[in-house]
């Protein structure tokens, strides 16, 4: 069977790097091979004829020399990786990633609390991680003690995830060994109380439900982030809910701007 792959967005910025060095010790600990995807545009010249347009196999030419050379400064013979340099819209270009190989998960810089790193070209994290069918994982520039193996999953207990979103789930603890630990965390907003007792990943693994008071999602998350000194927060986002979104596209960017750990984005 061959590897998974990690893919990992490059932009040449400082947290495009850092991600690629936390994805290198993910593919070490999760035994797998390495993509470096780079998507460029083709630039546009305003001279006074008009529009220029630059020969767009040279500058293909040229961005491909630039990732190979970068390849090769940041990564060694230990790991297997493969690198892809091309043009076109960013969602577009990694679903057909995801559909034609085995993906294990996405991984991108996440460069300040009000700027995501430019490689997401203008769209948002929770916008990738609801339409990219694999989990997206956001690396903040401020992270450098990079460590896998422990994690929760911040879970909002209304309901169980679907079959596909459980087996996603399922695959990132079994890959990286990881530690887990489930918590509901329960603010004062919340308008049910489930009697899930459980997180169960199939008919063998289960964990239980914890239940973490606070004022705000946040503030819960990262209250149980320190207490279980976790490397990472699983955030599932949810396509649909009957009753609320607890994970909502306004929750999954307040818990990646506020962490200053990996946030792993698994949709269902």
């Amino acid at each position: 069977m061959k590897n998974q792959k990690i893919i990992v967005g490059i932009d040449y910025t400082k947290s495009s790097v850092n991600a690629l060095n936390y994805a290198k010790l993910l593919a070490y600990h999760s035994n797998c091979d390495l993509v470096l995807f780079h998507l460029y545009e083709s630039p546009v010249l305003y001279t006074n004829s008009g529009l220029y347009m630059m020969s767009y196999q040279s500058v293909k030419k040229q961005n491909i020399e630039k990732m190979n050379l970068f390849a090769k400064k940041h990564l060694d013979e230990k790991i297997n990786y493969t690198t892809i340099t091309t043009s076109g819209a960013f969602k577009d270009e990694v679903n057909n990633l995801t559909k034609s190989n085995n993906i294990h998960s996405i991984v991108l810089g996440l460069e300040s609390k009000t700027k995501i790193n430019r490689f997401i070209f203008g769209s948002t994290t929770t916008d990738i991680a609801g339409k990219i069918d694999c989990p997206v994982i956001i690396v903040p520039e401020s992270y450098k003690k990079h460590a896998v193996g422990n994690a929760i999953i911040a879970f909002d207990n209304s309901e169980l995830p679907d079959a596909k979103c459980l087996h996603k789930i399922k695959n990132y603890i079994n890959t990286t060994q990881s530690k887990i630990n489930v918590y509901h965390i329960k603010t004062p907003n919340e308008l049910i109380t489930s009697k899930n007792e459980n997180f169960k990943l199939d008919n063998t693994l289960a964990y239980k439900i914890q239940t973490k008071k606070s004022k705000s999602l946040v503030e819960g998350i990262t209250s149980v982030v320190k207490l279980n000194k976790a490397q990472a927060i699983i955030n599932i986002a949810r396509k649909h809910s009957f009753v609320y979104r607890f994970f909502n596209e306004s929750h999954t960017k307040e818990i990646a701007f506020a962490s200053k750990i990996p946030v792993v984005v698994i949709h269902e």
